[in-house]
Protein backbone atom coordinates (compact mmCIF):
# COMPACT_ATOMS: atom_id res chain seq x y z
CA UNK A 1 0.00 0.00 0.00
CA UNK A 2 2.84 2.60 0.82
CA UNK A 3 3.58 2.48 -3.03
CA UNK A 4 0.27 4.40 -3.10
CA UNK A 5 0.58 6.74 0.13
CA UNK A 6 0.17 10.18 -0.91
CA UNK A 7 -2.21 9.39 -3.02
CA UNK A 8 -4.54 7.66 -0.33
CA UNK A 9 -4.47 10.47 1.75
CA UNK A 10 -5.49 12.85 -0.96
CA UNK A 11 -8.14 10.72 -1.56
CA UNK A 12 -9.16 10.46 2.00
CA UNK A 13 -9.18 14.01 2.42
CA UNK A 14 -11.20 14.34 -0.84
CA UNK A 15 -13.61 12.36 -0.26
CA UNK A 16 -14.27 14.97 2.72
CA UNK A 17 -14.90 17.71 0.02
CA UNK A 18 -16.25 16.71 -3.30
CA UNK A 19 -18.20 13.66 -4.20
CA UNK A 20 -16.09 10.51 -4.84
CA UNK A 21 -13.44 12.56 -4.02
CA UNK A 22 -13.07 13.89 -8.22
CA UNK A 23 -14.79 16.09 -10.68
CA UNK A 24 -15.87 13.21 -12.96
CA UNK A 25 -17.34 9.91 -12.23
CA UNK A 26 -14.75 8.24 -14.59
CA UNK A 27 -12.32 9.28 -12.47
CA UNK A 28 -12.78 8.17 -9.52
CA UNK A 29 -11.82 6.20 -6.98
CA UNK A 30 -15.04 3.56 -8.37
CA UNK A 31 -13.62 3.32 -11.88
CA UNK A 32 -10.24 1.78 -10.37
CA UNK A 33 -8.45 -0.99 -7.65
CA UNK A 34 -9.49 1.88 -4.51
CA UNK A 35 -6.49 2.12 -2.48
CA UNK A 36 -3.63 0.18 -4.98
CA UNK A 37 -4.18 2.61 -7.49
CA UNK A 38 -3.33 5.97 -8.39
CA UNK A 39 -5.91 8.47 -7.05
CA UNK A 40 -4.38 11.86 -8.03
CA UNK A 41 -1.76 12.57 -10.88
CA UNK A 42 1.48 14.47 -10.48
CA UNK A 43 2.35 15.52 -14.41
CA UNK A 44 2.60 14.15 -17.61
CA UNK A 45 4.19 13.89 -20.97
CA UNK A 46 3.46 12.40 -24.06
CA UNK A 47 1.96 8.81 -23.55
CA UNK A 48 3.32 8.87 -19.45
CA UNK A 49 1.90 10.05 -16.82
CA UNK A 50 3.30 10.43 -13.11
CA UNK A 51 0.90 10.18 -9.87
CA UNK A 52 1.51 12.05 -6.86
CA UNK A 53 3.60 9.30 -5.33
CA UNK A 54 6.12 9.24 -8.24
CA UNK A 55 4.94 6.16 -10.13
CA UNK A 56 4.98 6.32 -13.70
CA UNK A 57 2.84 4.55 -16.14
CA UNK A 58 1.89 4.43 -20.37
CA UNK A 59 -1.93 5.99 -20.44
CA UNK A 60 -4.51 4.45 -22.53
CA UNK A 61 -7.30 6.47 -20.36
CA UNK A 62 -5.88 9.96 -22.45
CA UNK A 63 -7.62 11.50 -20.03
CA UNK A 64 -11.54 9.87 -21.24
CA UNK A 65 -10.24 10.55 -24.78
CA UNK A 66 -9.53 14.41 -24.83
CA UNK A 67 -5.70 13.84 -25.33
CA UNK A 68 -4.89 13.00 -28.93
CA UNK A 69 -1.49 14.60 -29.49
CA UNK A 70 -0.52 13.29 -26.54
CA UNK A 71 0.35 15.39 -22.70
CA UNK A 72 2.41 18.59 -22.31
CA UNK A 73 2.99 18.86 -25.99
CA UNK A 74 5.30 21.94 -26.22
CA UNK A 75 4.10 23.12 -29.37
CA UNK A 76 0.23 22.99 -28.60
CA UNK A 77 2.17 24.90 -24.60
CA UNK A 78 3.30 27.58 -26.97
CA UNK A 79 0.06 28.78 -28.98
CA UNK A 80 -1.70 28.62 -25.77
CA UNK A 81 1.03 31.10 -24.18
CA UNK A 82 1.29 33.04 -27.02
CA UNK A 83 -2.63 33.93 -27.09
CA UNK A 84 -2.23 34.22 -22.76
CA UNK A 85 -0.16 37.21 -23.47
CA UNK A 86 -2.62 38.61 -25.70
CA UNK A 87 -5.65 37.84 -23.22
CA UNK A 88 -7.85 34.91 -22.04
CA UNK A 89 -11.18 36.64 -22.66
CA UNK A 90 -12.57 39.29 -23.33
CA UNK A 91 -15.91 41.93 -23.68
CA UNK A 92 -16.18 41.47 -26.97
CA UNK A 93 -15.45 37.68 -29.07
CA UNK A 94 -11.40 37.24 -30.20
CA UNK A 95 -10.70 37.24 -34.04
CA UNK A 96 -9.35 33.67 -32.86
CA UNK A 97 -12.56 32.48 -32.67
CA UNK A 98 -13.33 33.02 -36.50
CA UNK A 99 -9.97 31.17 -37.27
CA UNK A 100 -11.62 28.38 -35.75
CA UNK A 101 -14.38 28.29 -36.91
CA UNK A 102 -13.41 28.58 -40.47
CA UNK A 103 -10.63 26.11 -39.85
CA UNK A 104 -13.64 23.41 -38.63
CA UNK A 105 -16.00 24.51 -41.36
CA UNK A 106 -13.39 23.56 -43.84
CA UNK A 107 -12.91 20.32 -42.43
CA UNK A 108 -15.98 18.72 -41.46
CA UNK A 109 -18.18 17.90 -44.02
CA UNK A 110 -21.78 19.02 -43.00
CA UNK A 111 -20.64 22.09 -41.06
CA UNK A 112 -21.52 25.49 -42.31
CA UNK A 113 -22.14 27.14 -39.39
CA UNK A 114 -20.22 26.71 -35.42
CA UNK A 115 -21.09 27.35 -32.25
CA UNK A 116 -18.65 26.94 -29.14
CA UNK A 117 -19.64 25.85 -25.68
CA UNK A 118 -16.97 24.10 -23.09
CA UNK A 119 -17.97 20.34 -22.73
CA UNK A 120 -19.55 17.99 -24.94
CA UNK A 121 -22.54 17.93 -22.90
CA UNK A 122 -23.01 21.15 -23.57
CA UNK A 123 -22.39 20.72 -27.68
CA UNK A 124 -25.37 17.93 -27.17
CA UNK A 125 -27.20 19.71 -25.62
CA UNK A 126 -27.77 22.56 -27.61
CA UNK A 127 -27.42 20.17 -30.87
CA UNK A 128 -31.18 18.77 -29.08
CA UNK A 129 -32.29 22.50 -28.16
CA UNK A 130 -32.17 23.41 -32.07
CA UNK A 131 -33.80 20.32 -33.65
CA UNK A 132 -36.45 20.96 -31.63
CA UNK A 133 -36.71 24.64 -32.24
CA UNK A 134 -36.33 24.16 -35.81
CA UNK A 135 -39.09 21.20 -36.42
CA UNK A 136 -41.35 22.42 -33.23
CA UNK A 137 -41.77 18.80 -32.24
CA UNK A 138 -40.85 17.53 -28.74
CA UNK A 139 -39.05 14.15 -28.94
CA UNK A 140 -35.62 12.91 -29.23
CA UNK A 141 -34.65 9.88 -29.84
CA UNK A 142 -30.78 8.87 -28.47
CA UNK A 143 -28.69 5.78 -29.33
CA UNK A 144 -25.30 6.10 -27.31
CA UNK A 145 -24.00 8.19 -24.60
CA UNK A 146 -24.67 11.62 -24.45
CA UNK A 147 -23.34 13.66 -21.31
CA UNK A 148 -25.30 14.94 -18.30
CA UNK A 149 -28.38 16.94 -19.43
CA UNK A 150 -31.79 16.06 -18.48
CA UNK A 151 -32.89 15.43 -21.69
CA UNK A 152 -30.56 12.74 -22.00
CA UNK A 153 -29.63 11.23 -18.15
CA UNK A 154 -33.93 11.12 -17.65
CA UNK A 155 -33.59 8.24 -20.45
CA UNK A 156 -31.14 6.22 -18.38
CA UNK A 157 -31.10 4.76 -14.91
CA UNK A 158 -29.24 7.25 -13.74
CA UNK A 159 -32.43 9.66 -13.55
CA UNK A 160 -32.87 10.90 -9.97
CA UNK A 161 -33.56 14.55 -10.10
CA UNK A 162 -35.03 14.53 -13.48
CA UNK A 163 -39.10 15.28 -13.60
CA UNK A 164 -40.94 12.15 -15.25
CA UNK A 165 -42.45 15.27 -17.64
CA UNK A 166 -38.92 15.62 -18.93
CA UNK A 167 -37.84 11.83 -18.85
CA UNK A 168 -40.57 10.96 -21.24
CA UNK A 169 -39.41 13.15 -24.30
CA UNK A 170 -36.46 11.22 -25.01
CA UNK A 171 -36.65 7.57 -26.44
CA UNK A 172 -33.41 4.90 -27.05
CA UNK A 173 -32.82 2.82 -29.36
CA UNK A 174 -30.18 -0.01 -30.06
CA UNK A 175 -27.17 1.03 -32.52
CA UNK A 176 -27.17 -1.04 -35.54
CA UNK A 177 -31.18 -1.55 -35.05
CA UNK A 178 -32.48 0.60 -38.11
CA UNK A 179 -35.51 -0.83 -37.70
CA UNK A 180 -35.98 0.00 -33.90
CA UNK A 181 -35.48 3.37 -35.07
CA UNK A 182 -38.14 3.48 -38.08
CA UNK A 183 -40.94 1.64 -35.47
CA UNK A 184 -40.43 4.75 -33.29
CA UNK A 185 -40.81 7.19 -36.09
CA UNK A 186 -44.30 5.39 -36.78
CA UNK A 187 -45.62 4.83 -33.17
CA UNK A 188 -44.56 8.81 -32.80
CA UNK A 189 -45.39 10.01 -36.22
CA UNK A 190 -45.38 14.04 -36.43
CA UNK A 191 -44.01 14.03 -32.75
CA UNK A 192 -40.28 12.97 -33.63
CA UNK A 193 -37.69 16.48 -33.66
CA UNK A 194 -34.61 14.87 -33.62
CA UNK A 195 -32.26 11.52 -33.62
CA UNK A 196 -29.02 11.54 -31.73
CA UNK A 197 -26.53 8.80 -32.17
CA UNK A 198 -23.25 8.17 -31.02
CA UNK A 199 -22.13 7.18 -34.98
CA UNK A 200 -19.08 4.78 -34.33
CA UNK A 201 -20.16 2.98 -31.29
CA UNK A 202 -18.13 -0.67 -30.53
CA UNK A 203 -17.31 -2.15 -33.75
CA UNK A 204 -18.54 0.44 -35.77
CA UNK A 205 -21.96 0.73 -37.81
CA UNK A 206 -22.72 -2.27 -40.25
CA UNK A 207 -22.81 -1.44 -43.88
CA UNK A 208 -25.84 0.93 -44.92
CA UNK A 209 -26.57 1.60 -41.37
CA UNK A 210 -25.69 5.29 -40.96
CA UNK A 211 -27.63 5.83 -44.66
CA UNK A 212 -30.58 3.92 -43.84
CA UNK A 213 -30.88 6.68 -40.67
CA UNK A 214 -30.47 9.32 -42.68
CA UNK A 215 -33.07 8.04 -45.37
CA UNK A 216 -35.70 7.74 -42.49
CA UNK A 217 -35.07 11.17 -40.62
CA UNK A 218 -35.42 13.23 -43.63
CA UNK A 219 -38.60 10.71 -44.74
CA UNK A 220 -39.72 11.90 -40.92
CA UNK A 221 -38.80 15.49 -41.02
CA UNK A 222 -36.35 14.67 -38.14
CA UNK A 223 -33.11 16.58 -37.33
CA UNK A 224 -30.20 13.72 -37.67
CA UNK A 225 -27.67 14.32 -35.27
CA UNK A 226 -23.97 12.99 -34.76
CA UNK A 227 -22.58 12.89 -31.49
CA UNK A 228 -18.43 13.20 -32.38
CA UNK A 229 -17.95 13.95 -28.79
CA UNK A 230 -15.97 10.58 -28.71
CA UNK A 231 -15.25 9.99 -31.98
CA UNK A 232 -14.58 13.39 -34.02
CA UNK A 233 -10.51 14.35 -34.28
CA UNK A 234 -9.97 10.64 -33.24
CA UNK A 235 -10.78 8.23 -36.68
CA UNK A 236 -10.80 10.75 -38.96
CA UNK A 237 -10.18 14.75 -39.44
CA UNK A 238 -14.12 15.39 -40.59
CA UNK A 239 -15.22 12.28 -38.40
CA UNK A 240 -17.26 9.56 -39.10
CA UNK A 241 -19.51 11.72 -41.64
CA UNK A 242 -16.52 12.06 -43.80
CA UNK A 243 -15.31 7.91 -42.77
CA UNK A 244 -18.62 6.71 -43.54
CA UNK A 245 -20.23 9.35 -46.24
CA UNK A 246 -23.25 10.33 -44.26
CA UNK A 247 -23.89 13.59 -43.64
CA UNK A 248 -26.21 14.78 -40.60
CA UNK A 249 -27.97 17.85 -40.35
CA UNK A 250 -25.52 18.75 -36.74
CA UNK A 251 -22.64 17.54 -35.40
CA UNK A 252 -21.39 17.69 -31.33
CA UNK A 253 -18.00 18.02 -31.34
CA UNK A 254 -15.83 17.85 -28.01
CA UNK A 255 -12.71 16.11 -26.15
CA UNK A 256 -9.86 15.79 -28.70
CA UNK A 257 -10.22 18.93 -30.68
CA UNK A 258 -8.28 20.75 -28.33
CA UNK A 259 -5.80 18.35 -27.18
CA UNK A 260 -7.45 18.20 -23.31
CA UNK A 261 -8.26 22.42 -23.10
CA UNK A 262 -12.16 22.74 -22.67
CA UNK A 263 -13.82 22.98 -25.90
CA UNK A 264 -16.47 21.83 -27.41
CA UNK A 265 -18.45 22.74 -30.47
CA UNK A 266 -21.96 21.95 -32.69
CA UNK A 267 -21.52 22.38 -36.36
CA UNK A 268 -23.90 21.75 -38.97
CA UNK A 269 -26.46 23.04 -41.48
CA UNK A 270 -26.61 26.40 -41.13
CA UNK A 271 -30.66 27.10 -41.39
CA UNK A 272 -30.39 25.08 -38.31
CA UNK A 273 -27.37 26.86 -36.35
CA UNK A 274 -28.67 30.40 -37.32
CA UNK A 275 -31.71 29.85 -35.45
CA UNK A 276 -29.59 31.03 -32.52
CA UNK A 277 -29.19 34.51 -33.89
CA UNK A 278 -33.06 34.35 -33.38
CA UNK A 279 -32.98 33.83 -29.63
CA UNK A 280 -32.91 29.93 -29.24
CA UNK A 281 -30.79 30.41 -26.62
CA UNK A 282 -27.27 28.58 -26.70
CA UNK A 283 -24.68 31.43 -25.13
CA UNK A 284 -22.03 30.86 -22.22
CA UNK A 285 -19.70 33.42 -20.87
CA UNK A 286 -16.98 31.40 -21.74
CA UNK A 287 -17.62 30.10 -24.93
CA UNK A 288 -15.09 32.46 -26.31
CA UNK A 289 -12.21 31.52 -24.21
CA UNK A 290 -9.48 31.86 -26.48
CA UNK A 291 -6.74 29.61 -24.59
CA UNK A 292 -8.55 26.48 -25.63
CA UNK A 293 -9.80 28.66 -29.15
CA UNK A 294 -5.26 28.19 -29.64
CA UNK A 295 -4.97 25.10 -28.60
CA UNK A 296 -7.42 23.40 -30.62
CA UNK A 297 -6.27 25.32 -34.06
CA UNK A 298 -2.61 23.78 -32.67
CA UNK A 299 -4.04 20.80 -32.32
CA UNK A 300 -5.69 20.65 -35.96
CA UNK A 301 -3.02 21.42 -37.54
CA UNK A 302 -0.24 18.95 -35.75
CA UNK A 303 -3.30 15.81 -36.83
CA UNK A 304 -3.49 17.20 -40.07
CA UNK A 305 0.24 17.32 -40.78
CA UNK A 306 1.90 14.59 -38.74
CA UNK A 307 -1.03 11.81 -40.32
CA UNK A 308 -2.11 11.01 -37.18
CA UNK A 309 -5.41 9.33 -38.53
CA UNK A 310 -2.91 6.79 -40.31
CA UNK A 311 -0.85 6.21 -36.61
CA UNK A 312 -3.99 5.97 -34.87
CA UNK A 313 -5.18 3.57 -37.01
CA UNK A 314 -1.97 1.11 -37.76
CA UNK A 315 -1.15 1.45 -33.86
CA UNK A 316 -5.01 0.48 -32.73
CA UNK A 317 -4.66 -1.98 -35.49
CA UNK A 318 -1.38 -3.38 -33.95
CA UNK A 319 -3.37 -3.35 -30.34
CA UNK A 320 -6.21 -5.04 -31.89
CA UNK A 321 -4.72 -8.22 -32.90
CA UNK A 322 -2.66 -9.06 -30.27
CA UNK A 323 -5.45 -8.98 -27.74
CA UNK A 324 -7.21 -11.27 -30.37
CA UNK A 325 -3.84 -13.57 -30.32
CA UNK A 326 -3.63 -13.56 -26.27
CA UNK A 327 -7.73 -14.10 -25.50
CA UNK A 328 -6.98 -17.20 -28.19
CA UNK A 329 -4.11 -18.01 -26.82
CA UNK A 330 -5.52 -18.11 -22.99
CA UNK A 331 -8.69 -19.30 -24.02
CA UNK A 332 -10.62 -16.88 -22.70
CA UNK A 333 -13.27 -15.96 -25.33
CA UNK A 334 -16.07 -16.47 -22.91
CA UNK A 335 -15.37 -13.49 -20.72
CA UNK A 336 -12.63 -11.04 -22.21
CA UNK A 337 -14.28 -9.18 -26.15
CA UNK A 338 -12.81 -7.24 -27.92
CA UNK A 339 -15.07 -4.04 -28.92
CA UNK A 340 -14.12 -1.30 -31.39
CA UNK A 341 -12.13 0.30 -33.68
CA UNK A 342 -8.35 0.59 -34.03
CA UNK A 343 -8.26 4.68 -32.79
CA UNK A 344 -10.27 3.29 -29.71
CA UNK A 345 -10.79 -0.14 -29.03
CA UNK A 346 -10.16 -2.97 -26.34
CA UNK A 347 -11.51 -5.68 -23.61
CA UNK A 348 -15.50 -5.88 -22.59
CA UNK A 349 -15.45 -7.97 -19.86
CA UNK A 350 -18.08 -10.61 -18.88
CA UNK A 351 -18.72 -12.69 -16.04
CA UNK A 352 -18.49 -16.61 -15.67
CA UNK A 353 -19.61 -18.90 -12.28
CA UNK A 354 -19.57 -16.90 -9.31
CA UNK A 355 -17.82 -13.79 -10.85
CA UNK A 356 -19.36 -11.06 -11.93
CA UNK A 357 -17.87 -9.08 -14.65
CA UNK A 358 -16.34 -6.17 -12.44
CA UNK A 359 -14.52 -8.95 -10.60
CA UNK A 360 -12.67 -9.98 -13.88
CA UNK A 361 -12.14 -6.03 -14.49
CA UNK A 362 -10.50 -5.88 -11.24
CA UNK A 363 -8.25 -9.00 -11.47
CA UNK A 364 -7.30 -7.68 -14.63
CA UNK A 365 -7.15 -3.89 -13.76
CA UNK A 366 -5.21 -4.54 -11.18
CA UNK A 367 -2.63 -6.55 -12.92
CA UNK A 368 -2.38 -3.95 -15.56
CA UNK A 369 -1.32 -1.16 -12.88
CA UNK A 370 1.63 -3.07 -11.14
CA UNK A 371 3.05 -3.22 -14.68
CA UNK A 372 2.65 0.15 -15.17
CA UNK A 373 -0.20 0.67 -17.72
CA UNK A 374 -3.23 2.68 -17.13
CA UNK A 375 -6.38 1.57 -18.70
CA UNK A 376 -9.89 1.32 -18.34
CA UNK A 377 -10.53 -1.64 -21.04
CA UNK A 378 -11.06 0.23 -23.63
CA UNK A 379 -8.30 2.36 -24.81
CA UNK A 380 -7.77 5.80 -26.76
CA UNK A 381 -4.18 6.12 -28.77
CA UNK A 382 -2.83 9.22 -29.15
CA UNK A 383 0.10 10.68 -31.62
CA UNK A 384 2.77 9.84 -28.68
CA UNK A 385 1.96 6.72 -28.34
CA UNK A 386 4.64 4.31 -30.18
CA UNK A 387 4.66 0.54 -30.95
CA UNK A 388 6.89 -0.48 -28.56
CA UNK A 389 4.53 0.98 -25.91
CA UNK A 390 1.92 -1.10 -27.56
CA UNK A 391 3.79 -3.95 -26.67
CA UNK A 392 4.09 -2.97 -23.07
CA UNK A 393 0.41 -3.11 -23.19
CA UNK A 394 0.15 -6.67 -24.80
CA UNK A 395 2.58 -7.79 -22.21
CA UNK A 396 0.60 -6.71 -19.34
CA UNK A 397 -2.20 -7.67 -20.68
CA UNK A 398 -1.17 -11.16 -21.10
CA UNK A 399 0.15 -11.33 -17.17
CA UNK A 400 -3.39 -9.74 -16.44
CA UNK A 401 -5.47 -12.11 -18.54
CA UNK A 402 -3.38 -15.03 -16.68
CA UNK A 403 -4.68 -13.80 -13.38
CA UNK A 404 -8.24 -13.70 -14.96
CA UNK A 405 -7.54 -17.65 -15.04
CA UNK A 406 -6.38 -18.13 -11.38
CA UNK A 407 -9.85 -16.56 -10.56
CA UNK A 408 -11.66 -18.48 -12.91
CA UNK A 409 -10.17 -21.58 -11.75
CA UNK A 410 -10.68 -20.86 -7.74
CA UNK A 411 -14.04 -19.13 -9.04
CA UNK A 412 -13.16 -16.15 -6.63
CA UNK A 413 -11.06 -13.11 -6.75
CA UNK A 414 -10.70 -13.85 -2.17
CA UNK A 415 -6.93 -13.50 -1.74
CA UNK A 416 -6.17 -11.97 -5.36
CA UNK A 417 -7.19 -8.19 -4.84
CA UNK A 418 -5.09 -6.10 -2.87
CA UNK A 419 -7.45 -3.11 -3.33
CA UNK A 420 -11.05 -2.19 -3.39
CA UNK A 421 -13.72 -3.62 -6.35
CA UNK A 422 -14.17 -1.54 -9.42
CA UNK A 423 -18.02 0.02 -8.84
CA UNK A 424 -18.69 2.14 -11.82
CA UNK A 425 -21.58 4.62 -12.16
CA UNK A 426 -23.09 2.84 -15.27
CA UNK A 427 -23.54 -0.96 -14.51
CA UNK A 428 -24.38 -3.34 -17.24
Amino acid sequence: MDKYKKSNELLKKARELTPLGAQTYSKSFRYYCEGYSPSFIERGKGSHLWDVDGNEYIDFVCALGPITVGYNDERINEAIIKQLEKGIIFSQPSPISIELAEKLVEIIPCAEMVRFVKNGSDATEAAVRLARAYTGKDIIVSCGYHGMHDWYIGSTANHRGIPKEIRQLTKSVDYNNAGALEKLLSEYEGQIAGVILEPIQGNGPEEGYLQRLRELTQENGAVLIFDEVVSGFRYAMGGASELYNVAPDLIAFGKGMANGMPISAVAGKKEIIDLISEGVFVSTTFGGETLSMAAAIKTIEILETENAFEKFWSLGKHMKEGLENLISQNNLGDVLLISGLGPHCGLIFKGIGDLSYLDINTTYQQKMIEEGILSLGINNINLSHSKEEIDAYLIAADMGMHDIKKAINNNSIAGMTKGGKIEPIFKR
